[in-house]
């Protein structure tokens, strides 16, 4: 490769890191159009240890955020507390550290493809990495969790680093070190990682047993570190006031409607004798099968390219999570790389097989956060198939047909990347604007600016967890917080009832609420009646009423 193709890629290079900067910094404050419940707890407890070097429920330096007793992992709430310290506590500042390692994840899959490809001709290497760079800096997948506080964007990153890293420590040991640390980061960063990560490692010691082998020392030291570091992850999920109560939250195991249709034909087999019924009737094979449907919902076409899964805060309006045009290309890639006998490839199908596991085991699947790690592996085998397809064209020896047929190509990617930006910013906010929590801000400022007017301030519970808004809106002093709310130390808090000084928060009764002296109701439109005086009206982007506003 001469020195003007090497100028050229690192010009190109740096425009595709530019361009991933501006789709995931324009608007970040105000679109999505409000923080979510766990944004807001992100950022006010990153803004109590910032203030107190405790979060919300007093813990000095927590390895688990508590938030509401679903026990977050710790890392995203670190990362944010320099900037709180910076940019003081608002929507942009929480988002801020998941844009950053957003854009971050487009270099490092640009380097780690290199690694992966490093037995490839250097053009052809070249080009794959720096596409796998500009699908992941566009990719609707990367974009929809790098511009909100989420966890999962974090690890995804470390982890792809952490892989980077080792691959580099195979040939030259002193990256090992910082292998590992990327690695423990993506542990404490997102719950998937705490199974992909020791499944992954496992897989690889195979995978590169003479490689280790010859740095034994270097890796005895990462494998040892590794799991001092990490063991505190994995001591949580045996305490079920920790990690475990989060797990009992979202796993298929502990959701009884799995086993209900089971439970009836077993007993209708148990009833007419039938053994064989009661062989296929077994919880272990519900739970089989229910794990199977899961992961296979992850590879479901309508979920990735059309509509995206069930959860709106997780896609654009009428979008998956890749692009259309990713479709011919994702299946032209794999088939270009599943059959080379390359244990470098190797780990790119590793991970990609490996990434839906954690997700599968829950309820709500397909879920984008939970398979985050599925995101570089479609993005890299896109990226293959959109080279091969280029330099096939190339050769085309008619000239004006091979200008027609990149320009048919580059016309379909710019028209799908126009019309998701289309949806995200113009569509997505009014739309699923009532999924963000939209009008908690604004509620919130008007009890502030009428607080003292009132004895007791009653805010619905009816949008879930209006407390964490007060907090975060208010920028309540953690110190004094900690001292004025009815939080019973020895146990979990009431989901649906909490008072803070003068403020209630709970589900409204109206009809005995408003017999209350001096009180501000602040309810959804059912709870507070027409006959109400109502005193304010805070609706959503589409218009609709969210919170009505009386005194009495």
């Amino acid at each position: 490769m001469n020195k003007f193709s090497m100028n050229r890629f690192k010009i190109i290079f740096i425009l595709v890191i530019l361009l991933g900067g501006f789709l995931r910094f324009y608007q970040l404050g105000s679109n999505p159009p409000s923080v979510t419940w766990d944004e807001a707890s992100l950022g006010y407890n990153a803004y109590s240890i910032y203030k107190t070097g405790a979060d919300e429920y007093g813990v000095k330096l927590p390895l688990s955020i508590r938030s509401f007793d679903d026990h977050k992992p710790p890392l995203y709430v670190y990362l944010t507390v320099p900037f709180v310290a910076i940019f003081d506590l608002s929507e942009f500042s929480v988002r801020l550290p998941s844009a950053i390692i957003g854009v971050l994840s487009i270099a490092v899959i640009y380097f780690l493809v290199k690694e992966i490809l490093q037995k490839w001709d250097k053009n052809k290497q070249q080009l794959i990495a720096l596409s796998s760079a500009f699908f992941l800096a566009v990719s609707p997948w990367s974009l929809q969790f790098s511009r909100a506080a989420f966890e999962g964007n974090i690890g995804i990153f470390f982890l792809m680093l952490g892989i980077l890293l080792l691959l580099k420590g195979l040939k030259n040991g002193r990256f090992i070190f910082f292998s590992s640390i990327a690695f423990v980061l993506s542990v404490y960063s997102y719950h998937s990682f705490r199974l992909i990560i020791p499944l992954l490692l496992f897989f690889l010691t195979i995978f590169f047993w003479q490689e280790i082998l010859r740095k034994k020392l270097i890796f005895i030291v990462f494998f040892i570190s590794l799991v001092l570091l990490t063991l505190p992850v994995y001591l949580s999920f045996l305490n079920a006031q920790d990690s475990g109560s989060r797990l009992s939250m979202v796993t298929i195991f502990s959701d009884p409607t799995v086993l209900d249709s089971s439970i009836i034909r077993n007993n209708y087999d148990k009833d007419n004798n039938d053994l064989i019924g009661g062989l296929i009737h077994n919880r272990r094979i519900v739970y089989s099968l229910t794990v199977a449907k899961g992961y296979l919902d992850h590879f479901n076409p309508d979920f990735l390219f059309l509509h995206g899964d069930g959860g709106v805060q997780h896609h654009a309006v009428d979008m998956g999570i890749l692009y259309l045009w990713d479709l011919p290309f994702i299946l032209i890639g794999l088939y270009c790389l599943i059959n080379r006998r390359d244990k470098y490839i190797g780990i790119l199908f590793l991970l990609f097989l490996l990434a839906s596991i954690p997700s599968a085991i829950t309820t709500g699947t397909p879920h984008p956060v939970r398979a985050i790690a599925l995101m570089p592996g479609f993005h890299i085998f896109s990226a293959v198939g959109f080279i091969v397809v280029i330099l096939r064209i190339l050769e085309v020896k008619m000239f004006f047909t091979k200008i027609a047929i990149l320009g048919l190509v580059g016309a379909s990617l710019f028209f799908n990347f126009i019309y998701y930006t289309h949806q995200y910013y113009v569509h997505t906010p009014i739309e699923y604007g009532y999924f963000w929590q939209y009008g908690y801000k604004e509620a919130m400022l008007f009890a502030k600016d009428n607080q003292e007017k009132f004895d007791k301030i009653i805010i619905t519970y009816r949008y879930d967890q209006p407390y964490i808004y007060y907090l975060f809106y208010n920028k309540i002093d953690p110190t004094w917080y900690q001292k004025n709310w009815d939080y019973n130390r020895t146990g979990l808090t009431d989901r649906f009832k909490r008072v803070i000084g003068k403020y209630e928060f709970r589900n409204i009764d109206y009809s005995k609420d408003s017999l209350s002296s001096n009180t501000l109701l602040i309810g959804i439109p059912s709870e507070i009646p027409d006959s109400a005086e109502v005193v304010g009206i805070v609706k959503f982007p589409d218009g609709n009423v969210a919170f009505r506003i009386t005194k009495t």
